[in-house]
């Protein structure tokens, strides 16, 4: 079985977003796909994509070796390089009749816990409408939750000049404890906005009412001052997702800063990388919760990883973001009691509908309120 072509697909997801698919063909007609969405950047992620599976072709998918290199181009090329590698897992399971998890040495679990991140699919951003909406999350199964509360909320303003709006996210974590009561965990994403006396303030405020951790409390760049502030706040510390690799995660590892480590399958390099950033990660002792969010290929490789790794701690998910991501392929997950199954089929378990991408072609996507770098 040889491959023909590679190339990148870009698809509406919402109004916040589109995917970037990587499809894989062969010469026998069996398709691989990956995914190497990032946010505003898919048309460069395309070509990125398209000049390094130009490498792959002609290749033989069980005998040659199908890796793709991201190293030392930044974030567009670990997205491509990512997304490729994931088809090319798939395509092997494929050719071998064989789930990914058994390529990667066998499930530890086939039910993986997950926690439901709503970020994107939430609109009332009252206090009352995040408790309302986690109430309604809980009816679902969902048994653990996070949240993005920090609306507006700069790392480069100090804590005098923006303190209604880092009370405003307080407050909307406490109303989900409140609805959702103590039984629940719930987890809060700064999104890497706060310095070291905002994050410290806040975690005062929020200690009382238990989260399970603080995600990225503050910039990675500062990795001296995220050990402080684990050191000094009492609360599991959580990061890393927009690490590219395990090199990438020694600065954090070694100065000890967090008690959860978040690698992102589309930015680490793929499965390939997952599985060699979690061989570090599990030499250093920590928890692993993949950083997971975006289509139901990035869902089905995290849910394979996550299977087989022994650090494993729960994986994130986001509910979808618009009805339609569901009719994408021929299999979508639903939370039965806080957990997903292990898919089955062959390589990742699901396919896309090709037909179906296209009916819903890119759209420019507006910006969500809560920007990664927190200006």
């Amino acid at each position: 079985m040889k491959i023909t072509e590679i190339r990148a697909e870009v698809v509406h997801a919402s109004i916040y977003s589109n995917y970037v698919f990587v499809i894989a063909q062969t010469d026998e007609g069996i398709q691989g796909f990956g995914d190497a969405t990032l946010d505003g950047l898919e048309f460069e992620v395309v070509a990125a994509v398209q000049n390094l599976g130009a490498k792959l072709i002609g290749k033989d998918v069980l005998k040659d070796n199908l890796s793709v290199s991201g190293d030392g181009g930044g974030l567009i090329t670990a997205a491509a390089a990512s997304g490729i590698d994931i088809a090319m897992w798939d395509l092997k399971g494929k050719a071998l009749n064989a789930p990914l998890y058994e390529l990667l040495g066998g499930a530890r679990r086939t039910e993986i816990p997950v926690y439901a991140s709503f970020n994107r699919v939430i609109r009332d951003r009252t206090p009352e409408g995040f408790g309302k909406f986690a109430a309604e999350l809980v009816s679902k199964g969902n048994r653990a939750l996070k949240c993005h509360p920090f609306d507006g909320v700069s790392w480069r303003t100090p804590l005098a000049n923006q303190k209604e709006l880092v009370d405003r996210g307080c407050d909307r974590f406490i109303a989900m404890r409140e609805a959702v009561g103590d039984d629940i965990a719930i987890g809060v994403d700064a999104h890497w906005r706060f310095d070291f006396n905002t994050a410290m303030y806040v975690a005062d405020r929020l200690r009382p009412y238990h989260p399970f951790w603080l995600e990225t409390p503050i910039p990675e760049k500062k990795p001296e001052l995220i050990r402080r502030f684990r050191e000094e706040s009492g609360l599991l510390i959580a990061g890393g997702e927009m690490q590219t690799g395990a090199e990438a995660m020694l600065a954090l590892l070694e100065q000890q800063c967090m008690d959860v480590y978040m690698p992102d399958i589309r930015y680490v390099g793929g499965i390939t990388g997952m599985m060699k950033t979690n061989a570090l990660l599990e030499s250093y002792d920590v928890l692993v919760s993949p950083h997971n969010m975006c289509s139901v290929i990035t869902c089905a490789a995290s849910l394979h990883v996550s299977a087989v790794i022994k650090n494993f701690m729960h994986l994130e998910y986001h509910p979808a973001e618009a009805p339609w991501l569901r009719d994408f392929s021929d299999r979508y997950w639903d939370v039965q009691d806080g957990k997903f199954q292990l898919p089955q089929g062959p390589g990742l378990g699901v396919n896309l509908d090709l037909n179906m991408l296209r009916e819903h072609p890119y759209e420019k996507a507006q910006p969500l309120r809560l920007n990664m770098l927190g200006a």
